[in-house]
């Protein structure tokens, strides 16, 4: 801190600048699956102490719901199989959440791209990675869900090595 004192005005905005955490939000349909296990690995191998990640979704589920749910049922044993820690906290991406986010990541092919960007508190920059969910039709959600996770994890690490 001291040695802020010793630079102009606008060196130290700068500085202030320079060092703001950035804020990345990875949102899907329901945030209880591919959002959240985005959220889990961008913070696993993000070293960058700039960059914070949360998630979020559009509609958020009850627990209640989810436990009746197949796929998410799927989802959970091979999330329990892998050691990643799934746990239930399904949030809603409020207009305050998305006025937070500096990079808003969809990582779901059912949200609409132009829905986020017409939202008028987004303030930053929108990607689509377009990650198929674990469907009612699918006949072995579990594969569906193990490949889906493999996907998300190789999508996050390259995200994760062009952030400087």
């Amino acid at each position: 801190a001291p040695c802020l004192l010793n630079l102009n005005r606008r060196e130290r905005d700068f500085r202030r600048v320079k060092i703001q955490m950035k804020n990345i939000l990875f949102l899907c349909k329901n945030n209880v699956f591919r959002s959240r296990i985005a959220e889990i690995f961008f913070n696993k191998y993000n070293k960058n102490k700039k960059y914070k990640a949360s998630s979020a979704g559009l509609m958020p589920w009850t627990k209640k719901d989810l436990m009746k749910d197949l796929g998410y049922i799927a989802v959970k044993k091979v999330c329990k199989d892998l050691g990643i820690n799934l746990s239930f906290n399904s949030k809603p991406a409020t207009s305050s959440v998305l006025k937070r986010a500096d990079i808003i990541i969809i990582v779901a092919d059912d949200v609409p791209e132009k829905l986020i960007k017409t939202e008028q508190a987004v303030n930053g920059k929108v990607l689509v990675w377009e990650i198929l969910g674990v469907k009612r039709s699918d006949k072995n959600k579990e594969k569906v869900a193990r490949n889906t996770i493999k996907f998300i994890d190789k999508k996050v690490r390259n995200f994760v090595k062009r952030l400087r």
